[in-house]
């Protein structure tokens, strides 16, 4: 075996080496180590960054045995220390590949000690603002489950948004192929230089409905932040900025007893006062 294979990097050399307790397929390996889920194991062994001892292994079927060496990118296998973190994602970044080939990768913002990072849920290239991040997939499970949080948005439009168009989005929007638009909660937060300004609050995955409403109602988006996921805020971290959590942060999205989610809140406007008076 080649130098460059057996040897450990530095921040690796005061962590406990993995290895499987039992026999198991290479993909579920990974998987167990805390390096990803198994979508993510199968793909990184087909794409031949994985071996066992010495010989590169492309099936993500193939038992290994107990004890057995394993190497991603030819890095022994670590036991892996749970980390949660807020990122700012910049514009123009993507959370994967097929998002965006050739543009920057926020896994390029990550730490290189931390191993098996993701994130929770994505954000386009048009969006910045806050994503979670964590090697913990139970954990980003609850985070993403269909249950959902709160995803709050600053969003920047051109035009000034009427108080009637704020009462038709707190009504609800039926956009075709999309489904029926209806935030948790809407306001105007500034006018200025013929632009609005607004805080929208949506349950997850309705980001691209808002921007499609915001369309709808001729209103061209020049801006999109997410500020908010649940409890978490992003507040001044830079673009590009990565944080730990804290304790509390990441308990905030336990289990709820008495059923997922709670109850939903109705939506709200604030209206605007006429420059022209009341």
């Amino acid at each position: 075996m080649s130098g460059s294979h057996t040897k450990t990097p530095p921040g690796d050399a005061a962590r406990q080496r993995w290895t499987p307790e039992r026999p198991m397929g290479l993909s579920r390996a990974l998987m167990k180590a805390g390096y990803g889920t198994r979508r993510w194991a199968d793909e990184v062994v087909l794409a031949g960054r994985v071996r066992v001892g010495t010989s590169v292994v492309k099936d993500p079927l193939r038992m290994i045995d107990v004890d057995a060496e394993v190497f991603l990118d030819d890095r022994p296998l670590m036991k892996v220390t749970r980390c949660y973190y807020v990122f700012h994602k910049p514009l123009r970044v993507v959370c994967r590949e097929v998002d965006g080939p050739g543009r920057r990768l926020v896994s390029e913002y990550f730490p290189s000690d931390a191993v098996g990072l993701r994130t929770a849920g994505r954000l386009d290239a048009r969006s910045s603002g806050l994503l979670l991040v964590s090697n913990d997939g139970a954990w980003i499970t609850r985070v993403t489950g269909p249950a959902g949080c709160e995803h709050e948005f600053m969003v920047r439009v051109e035009g000034e948004v009427s108080d009637m168009q704020l009462t038709v989005i707190d009504a609800g929007i039926v956009l075709p192929g999309l489904g029926t638009f209806r935030p948790v909660a809407v306001r105007v937060l500034s006018y200025e230089g013929g632009r609005t300004m607004l805080s929208i609050t949506l349950h997850g995955g309705q980001a691209r409905q808002m921007r499609r409403m915001l369309t709808t109602l001729r209103h061209k988006v020049t801006m999109v932040r997410r500020v908010r996921l649940g409890g978490v805020r992003l507040g001044d971290l830079a673009a590009g900025g990565l944080r730990p959590m804290t304790t509390e942060e990441i308990d905030s999205f336990a289990p709820v007893s008495g059923g997922p989610g709670g109850a939903r809140r109705p939506a709200t406007t604030v209206r605007r006062r006429s420059p022209h008076g009341s």
